[in-house]
């Protein structure tokens, strides 16, 4: 009985932490980690597109202490402010980015729809995009997906072809398909998806 109510009594202690932190930083912090997370979510889908998510994962912290400063900035009418009280807006913009990572943690698990692909319907998607009409790309992926899931003999590359040839394009090459279909199987073995 005394282990739950110490346990009750850290969560709601750190409830109020994280209360606290909030009236501590106040209402501008929040609605600037909210500019944050969209400009976030723009900078991601344009400039850094194909970057790797080890580039973007500070971005957030980036643009909200940049955000910040020129808030700052702004409420003090003074460049001299930033320069005088730059710990103040670090330790700011730092929170500003730390809430703005929450926004998007709080929209992936609980606003945006997910899409019903697995894992490995998205590793297929990739490999199989160049050898299948657009139309025909998702169709094909699950359909593969499902076959190599549900092989018990060894011979998904083989059922994943034949799929690929009867979906796909009139265009297609068999020797293109069968590498293409032991790479599928390939992959997916090596990256532990299946």
């Amino acid at each position: 009985m005394c282990a739950v109510s110490g346990a009750r009594r850290r969560i709601f202690l750190t409830l109020i932490r994280i209360f606290d932190t909030f009236t501590f930083y106040g209402a501008d912090v929040a609605l600037l980690a909210g500019l944050t997370a969209g400009a976030t979510q723009l900078v991601k889908m344009t400039l850094f597109k194909r970057a790797q998510k080890k580039l973007v994962t500070f971005l957030p912290f980036i643009l909200g202490t940049l955000f910040y400063a020129c808030y700052a900035a702004l409420r003090n009418l003074s460049f001299q402010y930033l320069l005088t009280e730059y710990t103040s807006v670090l330790e700011h913009g730092i929170s500003v980015g730390a809430v703005s990572t929450l926004y998007y943690v709080l929209y992936e698990q609980f606003v945006r729809v997910k899409s019903g692909t697995s894992e490995s319907e998205k590793v297929i998607t990739a490999l199989i995009e160049n050898y299948v009409p657009a139309e025909n790309v998702e169709k094909t992926a699950k359909a593969i997906a499902e076959a190599i899931e549900k092989d018990v003999t060894g011979n998904g590359a083989k059922k994943a072809e034949e799929i690929i040839l009867s979906l796909g394009g009139e265009n297609l090459n068999e020797a293109d398909v069968k590498l293409l279909c032991r790479l599928i199987v390939e992959t997916l073995a090596h990256v532990n998806v299946r």
